[in-house]
């Protein structure tokens, strides 16, 4: 298969915290996501996508740039990224593109006073009534922030038309959003997922056809907290639900913040960590709480909360489709579906994210289509990255003034998708300025390394898919961890460049 002639629109759709098994075509037979299945039908799933870091910031700017946490500087939530750094949305516009961004940003820390994403300014009604871009090289946006019904889900773009919509801010939203489950009485109608659609769609009607479109669609659940409205709420019985992945004796072999964690003694760990009192676990940043904390009852009503706002996403990306569709843009309009990073979902008595980097946090659901140009209902292991994105499109969109990326274009591989044009993938993650994991992933093992701490975790994906057995400290494997992490370090070296002409010998 080979690229048109004519530039491609692009749709980008991500979502926040999605599990990568949460696709009922690509093997969750629990969940209902039929518009997914059918987006995945009519494109290339790729079942061994991983972020450049399991947080919403450092990934999503990833995206945005195609460079590594370590060099775009935003490594953790909470972390501005440069508005000067080169991005793909600029490289876009430069080549004649519309582009738009519509949902959930968060390149700027969403609680430090001053921040364009935060409040006071986010509460600013008149602000954001009449302002709509540029943004990160985003020509139109329209933004929102926060997740279920804390009180900072209601400003920006979207707090301006429940306003308009003579919704009672107060009545949905408020300070005790956070770690809870189940129904959200806020009307399906007047929820964000459908606002983002809508804004999306909007977007879309009024396409030009003399001119293509790149656009990021960018929900932002299935984020804690687990709330849903009707009837997304009732769709999931907890006892239909799939049995967490764990056993007995499992941490026997982990890291000292696993065991922490898990045996509720965090404040053993020999690391600054980020004091937070509304915090379930009051430790180190985004680490969530673990079942043992919440119990399993109330475990599986935040798994059936999670599928449920899952499957509401999917029922307005089928709404994005038929809009393709009905106005004639599905054949030349390259739709990519992905999410910023996992969430550990109860497998290994763990929830939401951090620095232990099981497949469940840095693994995502990855699916491309562009009909007559990429095989159709095709599910790939090839390796892929989300540093890859930017290059991968630039490459198809024969966008020219591509910015400096770190990624590499995976646009043969997207045309022949068991051809793989990955050895690795590299996540990093700076939890808290001096606590850093890194980790290299190839097409069998995966090394997890913790930087000053004297450990690591080696596990054997072939033939130990749910990383029970740590093979770090085993003997037999000391020339895997070896042969990975001179992998990584010559990663890091084919990553400093690129290096600016040398002139002379001196």
């Amino acid at each position: 298969m080979e690229v048109a002639q004519v530039r491609p629109n692009v749709l980008l759709i991500t979502t926040d915290q999605q599990h990568a098994n949460t696709i009922h075509a690509l093997g969750n037979s629990v969940i209902k996501t039929p518009n997914l299945d059918a987006l995945a039908a009519r494109g290339v799933s790729f079942g061994r996508t991983y972020v450049t870091n399991p947080v919403c910031s450092p990934s999503r700017a990833s995206i945005l740039t195609g460079e590594y946490p370590s060099r775009h500087g935003c490594w953790n939530i909470g972390v501005k990224l440069d508005e000067g750094r080169p991005r793909i949305s600029d490289a876009f516009s430069a080549a004649g593109y519309r582009t738009a961004l519509f949902g959930k940003t968060h390149f700027q820390p969403v609680l430090a006073e001053g921040s364009f994403e935060a409040r006071p300014h986010t509460f600013d009604r008149d602000f954001w009534r009449h302002w709509d871009g540029p943004y990160y090289g985003f020509q139109k946006v329209k933004m929102l922030h926060g997740h279920a019904d804390e009180i900072s889900s209601a400003g920006m773009h979207y707090g301006v038309w429940l306003e308009d919509q003579g919704i009672d801010i107060d009545k949905y939203f408020g300070p005790n959003g956070g770690y809870r489950e189940g129904r959200w009485d806020l009307p399906e109608e007047f929820h964000y997922t459908r606002w983002t659609a809508d804004q999306t769609i909007e977007f879309l009607e009024q396409h030009d056809t003399d001119q293509p479109f790149f656009v990021w669609c960018s929900f932002q659940d299935p984020h804690n907290a687990f709330l849903v409205p009707e009837p997304w709420d009732q769709m999931y019985d907890i006892e239909d639900l799939p049995e967490f992945i764990r056993r007995p004796g499992e941490m026997d072999d982990k890291t000292l913040l696993h065991k922490c964690l898990i045996e509720d003694r965090l404040d053993e760990m020999d690391v600054e960590i980020t004091a937070d009192p509304n915090h379930p676990t009051k430790g180190i940043q985004c680490l969530g709480p673990t079942t043992d904390k919440i119990g399993e009852t109330r475990a599986k009503r935040w798994l059936a909360a999670y599928y449920g706002m899952i499957s509401l996403i999917d029922h307005h990306i089928g709404r994005l489709m038929q809009t393709l569709d009905r106005l004639g843009l599905t054949e030349n309009t390259v739709v990519i579906f992905t999410s910023d990073h996992g969430d550990y979902a109860g497998n290994h008595g763990l929830w939401l994210k951090g620095p232990l980097h099981y497949e469940d946090v840095i693994r995502v659901p990855f699916i491309v289509s562009w009909p007559g140009h990429i095989p159709q209902n095709v599910q790939s292991q090839s390796l892929q990255s989300l540093v890859d994105l930017a290059p991968t499109l630039c490459d198809l969109c024969q966008i020219g003034n591509a910015p400096s990326v770190q990624g590499v274009s995976q646009l043969h591989t997207w045309m022949n998708p068991h051809e793989s044009v990955r050895n690795y993938c590299l996540i990093e993650n700076r939890a808290e300025p001096a606590f850093y994991v890194k980790t290299i992933v190839d097409e069998r093992y995966k090394l997890n390394y913790f930087l000053g701490r004297n450990e690591g975790e080696l596990y054997d994906l072939q033939e130990d898919p749910h990383e029970f057995v740590n093979l770090y400290n085993d003997p037999a494997y000391t020339d895997v961890v070896l042969r990975m992490m001179k992998a990584m370090i010559d990663m890091y070296g084919q990553l400093e460049g690129p290096y600016p002409p040398r002139l002379s010998f001196a």
